[in-house]
C-alpha cells in the first residue's frame, strides 16, 4: 500500500506451494474488480509473495534403484529441438545408499552406489533408460540386505556399526583381489574403438565397471595389471587433442621404495590392461588428484598438499576420507608437466597453497608458457559437503551459512605456467555482471573441440548452500558476456557441450542437463542453447535422477531403434 508517495511492500511468506499459487489467483481476480487502477498498480509493484525456498529438495535426494528401459520422452512445448542431436548421453550418480537394515547405511550421498542412466536422441525423440551397476560389493549387500565389507569414504554413525576385526580382514583380502570397493560413482568414459567401444563407469578407484551402452547392463570389473601394484584411478580421463585416444595416470608401488606415477596413453586398440606408457616420475608428495588437463603436447598435474596416508587404512576402519590430510596451509601445490610426444617430464614447480577437484581447460600460449584454468575447491568439502545430514538440511535464506558457495569464498583461477624458469603466477576473473555465482562455479564443461587449446568458454554449475544452484557461462577472454541461468526451488547439475555440425563459432551448440522442478518434484531433460545461454525445451522424466555429478555423451552411441522411433514420429506428424 502506499500513503503519500511512501511504497510499503508485504510479504507474505507460505509453506504451502499450491496455497501460493491459489492466493495470487485470488488476489488478481479481486484486485481486477476495482474500479481503482493504482491498487492493482500497487498489487503488480509492492506485494511480494514469498516463495519456500528448498522445496522438493529431499525429494531430489531420494534413492531410487528401479530399473526401465528405453522410455520414449515428451517435449514440454512446441519450441523445436535441434534435428542433428545424437548419440547417447550418460549420467552416473548416487542410486542406492541403503539395503534394508538400519545399520551400516552410508553417510555421504557421494558414495551412494552407481546408477546409470542414459537418453539415446535422435533429434526430437528421446529413449530414457535406468540401471544399477551390479557390481560385486553391490549385489552381495543387496543380497544380505545391509552394506557387506568394503572400503567407504566416511565413517558409519555409530562406533557400534563400525567393521569387526574379521570385517577388517575380508576386507584386506578384497584388496588384493581388486574389489575393495568396486562402487564406481560418479562418472563415465569410453576406451576402445568408436563402433566398439569399451564404455566404463569410473571413480578414483583402480577397477572401474565395463557396462553396455546400448541396455546398461554391467559386463563386469575391469582389473588392473596384478604387478606393480596400482593404487588409484581417476575419474576424469582426457581425450588427447586431435585424436581418439585416451589419458589417464595411476600411482605405481612396487614391493619396495616409494610410489611412482604412470602417465597412461589408451589408443583405440588398447584395452584397459594394455595401455601405453608416457612417461614416468617420482612426485613430490602422495597427493589426492581428481582431474588433471592436457594440452596439445603436454599433461599437467597440479599436485596439492592435501596427502593421502595408505598405512592409515585399518586404524582409519577403511574410510578413505580418514586417509586424507590437508592442514598443512604452508605446503606448496608443486605442478608436473609431461611431454605428450616423448615423455619427458618438467617440475615440480611449486605454487601457493591450493586444491582443486576439477580443471576447466589448459593451453599452450607459446613455447614456453601454458595457461591453465581450474575451479578450485575447498578441501573440507570433500569429506564433510556431501555428508547426508548435511545436504538434507540446507540452511536457511538469510543466513551467513546460506552466503557460502560450494567453492567457499574461491573463485575460478587462471595459471600461467612457464615451463622453462618454473615460474607461476595465479589470477582471477573480474565480476562484471555483479552475479554471485559467475566466478564461483564447479563441475566444469568446454566445447570438446577446443579441448588443449585456447578458448573462451566454459559452462559450469555454481551452488550456493546446497540448493540454491545456477548454470554458469563463463567468459574467460570477455567477462562482459558472462551469463547466468537461474530458477527458484529448481536444483540443476553439470551440463555437457553438443557441438552443432557445421558450426562457426565456439559456443555453436547445445547444452544437455538434468534438473530436478521441486514443485513438481519431479526430474526434467533440459536443453540450452550454448550461444544465447536461454533453454530450448525441457522434457519431464517418468523416473526421477537423483543429485548426480557427472556425464558423458556420446555421439557414437547411435541405435537402431531410434532411427525406428523418428520415423513413427514424423509418420504420425504427416
Amino acid at each position: 500500500f502506499s500513503n503519500q508517495g511512501e511504497v510499503y511492500s508485504v510479504r507474505i511468506p507460505l509453506k504451502n506451494v499450491q496455497t501460493v499459487h491459489r492466493l495470487e489467483q485470488l488476489l488478481k481476480v479481486h484486485l481486477l474488480a476495482m474500479t481503482c487502477p493504482g491498487v492493482l498498480l500497487l498489487f503488480l509493484t509492492c506485494i511480494q509473495l514469498v516463495h519456500p525456498e528448498n522445496v522438493g529438495w529431499k525429494s531430489f535426494l531420494a534413492e531410487d534403484p528401479t530399473e526401465f528401459h528405453d522410455l520414449p520422452l515428451v517435449w514440454e512445448d512446441t519450441t523445436a529441438v535441434p534435428s542433428w542431436l545424437s548419440g547417447t548421453y550418460v549420467r552416473n550418480g548416487p542410486g542406492q545408499i541403503t539395503f534394508g537394515s538400519p545399520r551400516r547405511q552410508l553417510s555421504s550421498w557421494l558414495e551412494g552406489f552407481a546408477k546409470l542412466h542414459s537418453f539415446k536422441l535422435s533429434g526430437s525423440s528421446v529413449l530414457f533408460s535406468g540401471a544399477m551397476l551390479q557390481s560385486p560389493n553391490y549385489v552381495a549387500s543387496v543380497k544380505k540386505g545391509e552394506l557387506v565389507p568394503q572400503i567407504t569414504l566416511n565413517k558409519f554413525s555409530s562406533d557400534e556399526e563400525e567393521w569387526t576385526w574379521w570385517e577388517k580382514l575380508q576386507i584386506v583380502y578384497k584388496a588384493f583381489t581388486g574389489d575393495e570397493m568396486g562402487n564406481n560413482n560418479p562418472a563415465v568414459w569410453r576406451i576402445g574403438q568408436e563402433n566398439d567401444g569399451i564404455y566404463l563407469a569410473v571413480t578414483d578407484a583402480k577397477v572401474p565397471t565395463r557396462f553396455n551402452i546400448s541396455d546398461l547392463s554391467t559386463i563386469g570389473q575391469e582389473y588392473p595389471p596384478s604387478y606393480p601394484l596400482t593404487l588409484n584411478g581417476c575419474a576424469h580421463y582426457m581425450r588427447e587433442p586431435g585424436t581418439d585416444n585416451s589419458i589417464n595416470f595411476n600411482f605405481k608401488k612396487g614391493f619396495t621404495g616409494p610410489p611412482w606415477v604412470e602417465v597412461l596413453r589408451y589408443r583405440p586398440e588398447h584395452t584397459y590392461q594394455t595401455p601405453e606408457v608416457i612417461g614416468k616420475f617420482k612426485p613430490s608428495k602422495f597427493s589426492y588428484i581428481h582431474s588433471f588437463s592436457v594440452t596439445e603436447n603436454y599433461v599437467v598435474f597440479l599436485f596439492y598438499p592435501v596427502i593421502i596416508d595408505p598405512k592409515r587404512y585399518a586404524e582409519s576402519n577403511f574410510h578413505v576420507f580418514e586417509l586424507f590430510d590437508g592442514s598443512n596451509k604452508t605446503d606448496t601445490t608443486d605442478i608436473f608437466v609431461v611431454n605428450l610426444k616423448n615423455g619427458d617430464v618438467k617440475g615440480p614447480f611449486p605454487s601457493d597453497w591450493a586444491y582443486a577437484a576439477h580443471h576447466i581447460n589448459a593451453y599452450e600460449n607459446s613455447d614456453s608458457e601454458i595457461i591453465l584454468d581450474m575451479t578450485p575447491t575447498p578441501f573440507d568439502n570433500m569429506k564433510d559437503y556431501l555428508k547426508l545430514e548435511n545436504m538434507l538440511n540446507p540452511p536457511a535464506e538469510g543466513t551467513k551459512e546460506a552466503e557460502i558457495s560450494t567453492t567457499d569464498n574461491l573463485e575460478v583461477t587462471r595459471y600461467k605456467i612457464n615451463i622453462n624458469t618454473g615460474d607461476v603466477t595465479t589470477s582471477t576473473f573480474p565480476n562484471t555482471i555483479n552475479s554471485r555465482f559467475i566466478n564461483h562455479f564447479d563441475f566444469p564443461t568446454i566445447n570438446e573441440d577446443y579441448r588443449g587449446k585456447k578458448y573462451c568458454y566454459a559452462y559450469g554449475l555454481s551452488a550456493f548452500a546446497y540448493s540454491r544452484t545456477a548454470l554458469v557461462k563463463k567468459n574467460v577472454c570477455n567477462p562482459a558476456e558472462d551469463k547466468v541461468w537461474y530458477t527458484e526451488n529448481h536444483y540443476l547439475s553439470e551440463m555437457h557441450f553438443l557441438p552443432q555440425p557445421g558450426g562457426d563459432s565456439e559456443d555453436d551448440g547445445t547444452l544437455i542437463t538434468i534438473g530436478f522442478d521441486g514443485p513438481k518434484e519431479q526430474s526434467y531433460l533440459l536443453l540450452m542453447d550454448a550461444k544465447t545461454f536461454t533453454p530450448i525445451n525441457t522434457a519431464y522424466l517418468p523416473h526421477n535422477i537423483p543429485w548426480s555429478a557427472h556425464g558423458m555423451h556420446f555421439p557414437e552411441a547411435n541405435f537402431p531403434v531410434m532411427a525406428e522411433n523418428k520415423k513413427k514420429q514424423e509418420k504420425q506428424e504427416l
